[in-house]
């Protein structure tokens, strides 16, 4: 075998035992919306929330961002996320995002982290528990997340957040998944 063909053999091995578990793995392209009801930063308001993701294929990665708007709160976060897909169930995150907040006060930029768990359970049922870290208007908010998803078609999930600790949440929407 020359050594064009032994470079091809190896190179589809190789992309063929990475992409079967990331293609096992939860889908991490969806865009999500919902209202949100937070008390965070002095404020005690409801609002609305939307959030999305976009997979890259055939890597771990994904670009992440969200907006959270309660009239005198506005929050925005866009990051990256690493994600470690366990077949068939479970798969492990990470991310990063830079954070941006508006107030009646003022506003912040500051740096975030998140670290979690995807678990497709049973019958479309998805829990999704998750640790939060944010560093806005001088302060370093530590949060726990809990995100539930129920599928009730094949693109589309209902949703239901709580979220406590120091940047306390509850959210209710729903999720389009993309498919790739």
């Amino acid at each position: 075998m020359n050594v064009a063909k032994r470079a091809l053999l190896l190179a589809a091995t190789t992309i063929a035992v990475f992409a079967a578990p990331v293609a096992s793995a939860v889908d991490y392209t969806y865009i999500e919306g919902g209202l949100i009801a937070r008390h965070d930063y002095d404020t005690d308001k409801s609002g609305g929330r939307l959030a999305g993701s976009l997979g890259i294929p055939l890597t771990p990665l994904a670009i992440i961002a969200e907006y959270d708007g309660t009239g005198s709160l506005d929050q925005f976060s866009g990051g990256a996320l690493f994600h470690v897909p366990l077949p068939p169930v479970l798969s492990l995150y990470a991310g990063a995002t830079i954070e941006h907040a508006q107030t009646d006060a003022g506003t912040s930029t500051g740096l975030g982290g998140r670290i979690g768990v995807r678990w497709s359970v049973i019958g479309g049922l998805e829990l999704d528990p998750e640790l939060r870290y944010t560093h806005l208007f001088g302060e370093d908010q530590k949060s726990y997340r809990v995100n539930a998803l129920f599928r009730i078609a094949p693109e589309l999930d209902l949703q239901a957040a709580l979220q406590g600790g120091e940047d306390r949440r509850a959210e209710i929407g729903a999720r389009f998944n993309f498919p790739i």
